[in-house]
C-alpha cells in the first residue's frame, strides 16, 4: 500500500489573473509571479506530452528509415537541432508513454499509462519522468504485473511532491522493498592514510578557517564523502534548498565530523567520545537572550544552544557571586537511552519531507523545548539530522507529531498556503 503522502491542492486556491507581457510581470504581485511560474511550467510539460505523440507517431510510420536515416533519434536530432542524447531521450519517453501500433497498424495500450496522464496534466515534468520510466524499466521480471502498476502510481504521486532527486531515493527504496536480494553492495575501499597539509585559525565572529591541501587519493576520498552529503535537500518540489553550493559542502563537512564523533572507533578523552562543552545561564537559554561560550572561548546565540541542547549530556552546575564553582552536579541526559531508541523505532530516519538520512546521523528534536517546559517523552521528540535541525530551529517550520507520522507545515515564505508535509520515505 502506498504511503499517505499529507499535502494540499492547488485546486482550491484563489485563481490568480497570470500577465503574460513583461510590462505587466514588471507590476505583478508575488502571488501573481508565483502563478505565472507554475502555469508556465504546466504549459511546458503538457506541450513535451504533445511532443511524445508526434515522436510516436513518427516511430509508428517509420517514418525515419523511409527518408534515409538510421532511426528516429537520428531523424529529431537533425531536424530539431537537439543533441542525439536529448534525441533518444524523446524516443524513449514516445515508446512508453504515447499511443503505439503494430506493424499491422493494430492499436497497442500505453505502457505507462498513469504516468503519460500525469504528463498531459501538467502534473510531473520531465526530471520526474526521466526516474519513473528508468525505475519501471529496472524492474525485474519476479514484479508482477500489478506490483508494477502500482509503483507506477506510487511513483507519480510522490513526483507530485518531491523533486527529481529525492524522487529517485524514494524510487531506490521502494525497488529494494520489491526486489531485496538484487545485487549486494560493493564493500568500501580502506581508507589510505590522508597525506597533505591542515591549518586551523579563529576568526573574527568566532567561526573556524581551514586552509590547506590532501593528496590525490586523500582529496577523492573526501571529495566523494562531501558531494555524496552536500546535495540539495529540497522539502518539496515547490520548496527548494536555499543553500548555495559551497554551504551546502560546510554542512557535509559538518555531518562528517558528527559520523565521526559517533563512530564506534572514534578517539575518546577519559574514556568518553569527543564532546563539546556549552556554558550558558538557564535563565538565558530559557529566554533566548544572551550568548553560550564553547569550550575554545567561541560563543553561540542561545538559538544555537537551544538546539544543541535537543539530544545531550547536561551539567548542571551552581555558581558563586565571583562565579566559582560551589557545586557540579553528575551527568544526565536530555534524552535518554530508551527514549531515544523508542523514537528510532517510530521514526526510522530523519522526518523532514523528502529526508533519507539514518538514525545514526539524526538528532533527537524537541517540537516543544525542554527549556520552555516541554516533555521529555516521544510524544515531544522526533528525529532530524543535522542540517534540517538547524533548519527547524531557524526558521518558521512547526511540527506537530501523530502517532504514525511527523507533520510539518512550512513557513510562509516558502508556500503561503501552508501545505502540510510529510516524509513518505521510511513508510
Amino acid at each position: 500500500m502506498r504511503p499517505e503522502i499529507v499535502r494540499g491542492s492547488r485546486k482550491n486556491s484563489a485563481v490568480t489573473t497570470v500577465p503574460e507581457d513583461a510590462g505587466a510581470l514588471a507590476l505583478a504581485s508575488t502571488a501573481q509571479l508565483r502563478e505565472c511560474l507554475h502555469q508556465a511550467e504546466v504549459e511546458l510539460r503538457q506541450a513535451y506530452s504533445r511532443m511524445l505523440g508526434v515522436v510516436a507517431e513518427v516511430e509508428n510510420r517509420k517514418l525515419a528509415q523511409a527518408e534515409g536515416f538510421r532511426d528516429s533519434a537520428a531523424l529529431l536530432s537533425r531536424l530539431l537541432r537537439i543533441s542525439a542524447s536529448e534525441a533518444r531521450e524523446r524516443v524513449e519517453h514516445a515508446g512508453e508513454l504515447a499511443p503505439r501500433r503494430t506493424v499491422t497498424g493494430a492499436p497497442l495500450p500505453v505502457l505507462l499509462p498513469v504516468t503519460a496522464g500525469a504528463l498531459r496534466a501538467g502534473e510531473v515534468g520531465v526530471g520526474q519522468l526521466r526516474v519513473i520510466t528508468a525505475t519501471m524499466t529496472l524492474l525485474g521480471a519476479g514484479v508482477t504485473a500489478a506490483q508494477r502498476a502500482e509503483v507506477e502510481a506510487d511513483l507519480v504521486e510522490y513526483a507530485r511532491s518531491f523533486e527529481p532527486r529525492r524522487l529517485a531515493v524514494l524510487a531506490r527504496r521502494i525497488r529494494d522493498r520489491l526486489e531485496p536480494d538484487g545485487p549486494p553492495p560493493r564493500e568500501p575501499e580502506p581508507m589510505a592514510e590522508a597525506c597533505g597539509e591542515l591549518r586551523l585559525r579563529d576568526r573574527r565572529d568566532g567561526g573556524l578557517g581551514l586552509e590547506g591541501w590532501l593528496d590525490a587519493e586523500a582529496g577523492a576520498q573526501l571529495r566523494g564523502l562531501i558531494d555524496q552529503l552536500a546535495k540539495p535537500r529540497p522539502a518539496s518540489e515547490t520548496i527548494p534548498d536555499a543553500r548555495s553550493l559551497a554551504q551546502r559542502q560546510a554542512d557535509a563537512l559538518a555531518e562528517l565530523c558528527g559520523l565521526a564523533r559517533s563512530a564506534q572507533d572514534a578517539p575518546s578523552s577519559a574514556g568518553e567520545p569527543t564532546h563539546l562543552t556549552v556554558t550558558l545561564e538557564l535563565a538565558a537559554l530559557r529566554a533566548a537572550v544572551g550568548a553560550a561560550t564553547l569550550d575554545f572561548g567561541q560563543q553561540l546565540t542561545p538559538a544555537q544552544a537551544r538546539r544543541l541542547a535537543c539530544d545531550c549530556k547536561l551539567i548542571p552546575a551552581v555558581l558563586g557571586g565571583p562565579s566559582e564553582p560551589l557545586d557540579v552536579g553528575r551527568i544526565r541526559r536530555s534524552v535518554p537511552l530508551g527514549l531515544r531508541r523508542a523514537v528510532t523505532i517510530r521514526d526510522r530516519g530523519c522526518t523532514f519531507p523528502g529526508c533519507n538520512r539514518r538514525p545514526r546521523q539524526c538528532d533527537v528534536h524537541h517540537v516543544t523545548h525542554w527549556a520552555d517546559s516541554g516533555d521529555t517523552c516521544l510524544g515531544n521528540c522526533c528525529l532530524l539530522c543535522p542540517r534540517h535541525h538547524r533548519e527547524v530551529h531557524e526558521t518558521g517550520w512547526k511540527l506537530t507529531i501523530h502517532p504514525d507520522r511527523v507533520e510539518f507545515i512550512p513557513p510562509a515564505i516558502l508556500d503561503p498556503l501552508r501545505r502540510p508535509l510529510t516524509n513518505p520515505y521510511w513508510r
